[in-house]
């Protein structure tokens, strides 16, 4: 599971209605929209080892991940894949000569800097609306966005449930971030800094310190 970032943002009212999908909810793929297709809810990992080897794409970086990437590609057989499996990987296939992803997921991590859609989104008035993102908040949603509505300023609190780490405030206009106060790592940080992240988290939150241990 990832760790859940809340994320706060307070935009005029012209902002805030184009995140908003027609059921009310907060969609990214409003703002940046991914231009394949991938009507299943989850993706294969045979068939996407598959494409990915088809394709040749490059591996993981990681010496370990990269190696236990080609372990699984050199394994991978496309005539024992089961019949969605088989669909997932041509539409893959697809896919990639459209857009240059897989798939959906594929294009989120790269174009919205968070794997999925917001989850548990919720607009709170007129100027401001809050959900939630896995792992990261959504900046390239932010500054296209941003570059939408040049004359605004948008401002965007947010905070990772491990509290005191991965949060902070950002302001955007003309499609840039002007403004970043964004906490350090944990273990670089002092201890007045580390009062001050956590407080700021609970806040965002919305949780009591009681709840959660320091």
């Amino acid at each position: 599971m990832p760790n859940w970032v809340t994320n706060k943002v307070k935009a005029p009212q012209e902002v805030i209605q184009a995140m908003v999908s027609e059921e009310g909810r907060i969609d990214f793929g409003k703002i940046i929209k991914f231009g394949g297709e991938f009507p299943w809810n989850g993706v294969s990992v045979d068939a996407e080892t598959a494409a990915e080897r088809v394709l040749n794409l490059p591996l993981n970086s990681h010496p370990l991940v990269g190696s236990m990437q080609k372990s699984s590609r050199d394994r991978v057989d496309v005539s024992k894949l089961s019949d969605e499996s088989f669909e997932q990987f041509i539409q893959m296939l697809r896919n990639h000569r459209q857009t240059g992803y897989l798939h959906d997921m594929d294009f989120a991590r790269s174009a919205w800097g968070t794997k999925w859609n917001a989850y548990e989104s919720r607009v709170d008035g007129p100027e401001s609306a809050s959900f939630e993102t896995a792992w990261s908040f959504p900046e390239p949603i932010f500054l296209k966005l941003s570059s939408m509505f040049p004359e605004a300023t948008i401002e965007l609190n947010y905070a990772d449930e491990d509290i005191g780490s991965n949060c902070g405030t950002v302001r955007f206009k003309g499609g840039e971030a002007i403004y970043r106060d964004e906490s350090a790592g944990w273990n670089s940080m002092s201890g007045a800094d580390r009062e001050r992240w956590t407080s700021f988290a609970y806040e965002v939150k919305g949780w009591e310190r009681d709840q959660e241990d320091d």
